[in-house]
This record gives structure tokens, sequence and C-alpha cells, in this order.
């Protein structure tokens, strides 16, 4: 069996010291970079692969106190006022980031003339790790310089970036959300998927998840059509509501409780109601589906490490997605209604 190839095995080969190997090898800051190419080019040539394993036990071994770690960006398209994807993954990226040794700067576009500049005052601050935010708004002016980051996506919004990024599955948790109405009993279930405005990149898995489930319905049994109006067009709801009578609704959020509840229609005493994604709050004490933020985060905080460590700069040649489960949370609007009916794994 071969031996393994070390730091000092590299550092020998070159003619410098192993802190200077070890700096370049882990994409730091203050490495030269013409050295750390070198470094790089030298460890592919002799196949070094870094080892985890000795990694943790270094740092168990070299304990010390407690010093900040280097910097990753986080950058918010928009204001503070609209950074409403950073105030609910704050908490679980800083708990992330600081579990492998980082810290977090935030970024908000809005502050900066341009995305170029934006990404050469994150450049000087000797930070080459970014988590972008969903973005919520197109991206104007000039570019961002990719090649000079490591990026990755916790979340996606509206606007899809061309990097590897970390979602909530919808389409599992509309499909979570069906078979729990189909699992109480409920048989004429309704799909309320407003329109939002503009570009919306989630909006296909939540249709084909519905689409999906109705094509396996029993041969005879309701396919009520989707209720896909503008998320302000209250009088079309209700004429979609009155026209197919669902006995159990599926919505993105309690918009569509109050809309049935102003109406006189009681739930759940006359029709299960479920949401979506219970992470923006539960005023009404539904049941549905809950994304694991918290996960996403941590998943995006890893990823974004190892890029980092094997040095992966730049837009990738094809940008890759991972999707985290939803879990169920059970609330008061969807008692069992009869007998369960099975449903498709």
């Amino acid at each position: 069996m071969p031996l393994r190839i070390t730091i000092n095995d590299i550092a020998r080969a070159c003619g410098i010291g192993k802190s200077t190997v070890a700096r370049a090898l882990s994409n730091h800051p203050h490495a030269n970079a013409q050295t750390r190419l070198m470094v790089l080019a030298k460890a592919e040539e002799m196949g070094y692969r870094p080892d985890p394993g000795l990694r943790v036990l270094a740092q168990h071994r070299w304990n010390k106190p407690y010093e900040e770690g280097p910097a990753l960006a986080v950058v918010v398209v928009g204001d503070r006022k609209m950074g409403r994807a950073w105030w609910g993954f704050r908490t679980p990226l800083d708990a992330a980031a600081r579990k492998l040794g980082y810290h977090l700067n935030e970024f908000f576009t809005t502050d900066y003339p341009s995305l170029r500049k934006l990404g050469q005052v994150i450049e000087a601050r000797g930070i080459r790790g970014v988590i972008f935010l969903p973005v919520v708004e197109p991206l104007h002016g000039e570019a961002f310089d990719w090649s000079r980051f490591s990026a990755v996506s916790c979340g996606i919004g509206e606007f899809r970036l061309p990097i590897h990024s970390v979602d909530i599955s919808f389409f599992s948790a509309v499909r979570m959300c069906w078979k729990q109405c189909r699992a109480s009993g409920y048989k004429r279930i309704g799909a309320c998927l407003y329109r939002l405005p503009g570009p919306d990149t989630n909006d296909s898995q939540r249709h084909a998840a519905v689409l999906y489930e109705q094509s396996l319905l029993p041969r005879g049994e309701a396919k009520i059509p989707i209720f896909k109006g503008a998320i302000g067009d209250d009088a079309a709801f209700i004429d979609w509501y009155e026209k197919h009578r669902p006995d159990a609704v599926i919505s993105l959020s309690a918009k569509a409780y109050w809309l049935l509840k102003d109406k006189g229609a009681r739930v759940p005493e006359d029709l299960g109601y479920c949401v979506v994604d219970l992470n923006d709050g539960n005023e009404i004490g539904a049941s549905g589906s809950m994304s694991q933020r918290g996960r996403v985060a941590e998943f995006s905080i890893h990823w974004l490490d190892q890029m980092l460590r094997t040095n992966e700069l730049g837009l990738p040649a094809i940008a890759d997605e991972m999707f985290i489960e939803p879990v169920w949370s059970e609330g008061r609007t969807l008692p069992p209604v009869g007998d369960a009916i099975p449903v498709a794994l």
C-alpha cells in the first residue's frame, strides 16, 4: 500500500515551510497567490488528499482558547427591510459557521454602488467564502466577480443564482400535506398555490407535487384544479372555493384561512386546512409541513467549507442543488373525518 502524502512531503518538494503549505492548502487569505497555485499543483501531482480525521485529531490535541476564525460573507440582495430571509437563517447560519471555526460578516447590496464593488470590498477584507441568501429581486448593475470566491446559495428565492444551492424541498412539503389530508380521510383536496408577483423558482415544485398526487387518485375521484390566482385576488379565490367545494385546502400561508372564515366557512368543522410551510408563523394553530431551515443553513456552511478547502472558486460548470426534507407539524386544522385513505410513498 503506498504511503499517504503529507504536508511535510509537499513542503520538501516545493522547498518551502510546512506552515506555508498548510496556509496554501486551506485557502488562507494571507497565503501568497502564486505560492498557493504552486502548492496546489504540486499537491495534485503528488496525489495529496486531505485527511479529515487527522484534522479533527489535531484540533483536539492543540486545543487553544477561542479565537475568532476566518470570516465568511453573507450577502443579502436588498436592504435591511427586504432581507427577510436573512433573519430566518441568521441564527442557524451563525451557529453552523462557528462550529467549523468561522464567523459571519453581513453585506447588503444596497450599501454598495454595484455588485462588482461589493465583491471588491469582500475580497479586500480577506474573505473568500460567500453565502448568498435567497434572491427576491433582480440583480442590477455591474456583475459580481464570481471568479474570486467560493459561493453557495442558502435557500433559493424568486431569482436563481448560477451557484450551488441548498433549499427546502417544496415538492416534498406539498406531497406531505396531501398525504396527511388523505390519511385523515379527506377526498376533495384543493391546492391554493397563489401566483406571486415576478418569477418564483419554487412554483414548479409545488405544482408538480399536486399534479403527481392527482395522477394517483382512483378513477372517478375529483381532481380539483389548482387555484393559480394572484395573491391579492381574494374574489377569485372565493369563486374557486364555491365552485369546487373542497373538503380540505392546502395553501402556502394562513391567508386563505382568513378569507374562508370571512365567508362563513368554519375550519375545521366545515373543511380541513393545512399550510405548506409553517416556519413563517402559525397564528391559527394550523397543521402543515415545517421546513428545516436550521439544516438548510448547516448544509450550506458545510458545502462552502468543503469548497474552500478544495479551492473551488468561480461559477461551477453545473450548479448542483441539495434539497432538505420537511417535517410534519400537527395542529388543530386537519382532524380525521373518516378512514385513512391509502397513498403512494
